[in-house]
């Protein structure tokens, strides 16, 4: 089965990501996901900001219509995001190893149950986490703080979500390795 999350613009307000003090307005991406443990990919996008060429497909696997030169293909998947199921004790080891390769931008962790529509907002905190980084360094992500095994840690980021004149309060947490820890909070200065 999958569920799909069709969501509209939000602002989004991390407090260690603010620019010049404010919130920044992005927008969620529409998801269509298995009801299965696995990754969302987002692939690393070149410096014009448009995903590298390559076929269209929706993140859940299936067929799918040519998509514009945004990215976004007419049933609202994107070419950029590439979904893969993994057993949920490999998910957080997994993530983190992706997240080393060149052509990965961010990784989302997907337990079974979490929601499209809170992973598409785990997907833009991590491109607003990654945006802060030295070098765009990939940021891996979850919608809640997923399994970590040894030599792993989870940060919860509060994040303030602002729809229609309500706002939300929800955490987002980045998964982070242990070795990646010392950066981490340097970056924090």
């Amino acid at each position: 089965m999958t569920t799909v999350a069709r969501l509209e613009i939000a602002s989004i307000d991390v407090p260690s990501v603010r620019v010049a003090g404010r919130a920044r307005r992005t927008e969620l991406v529409s998801l269509a996901l298995p009801d299965r443990a696995g990754l969302l990919i987002q692939r690393d996008t070149p410096v014009d900001g448009r995903p590298a060429e390559r076929p269209e497909r929706p993140v859940s696997g299936g067929a799918d219509a040519a998509g514009d030169s945004s990215g976004q293909t007419r049933s609202g998947t994107r070419a950029d995001l590439d979904f893969i199921e993994l057993h949920r004790g490999e998910l957080a080891r997994v993530a983190l190893s992706l997240a080393r390769l060149g052509q990965v931008g961010s990784v989302v962790v997907c337990p079974a149950g979490v929601s499209p529509g809170r992973t598409a907002l785990a997907l833009a905190v991590a491109g607003l986490l990654r945006d802060r980084r030295p070098a765009r360094a990939p940021v891996v992500t979850c919608a809640v703080c997923p399994p970590l095994g040894v030599g792993r840690t989870g940060v919860p980021h509060e994040v303030r979500v602002e729809a229609d004149g309500r706002a939300q309060y929800r955490l987002v947490w980045e998964v982070l390795g242990w070795e990646q820890i010392p950066a981490w909070l340097a970056g924090l200065r």
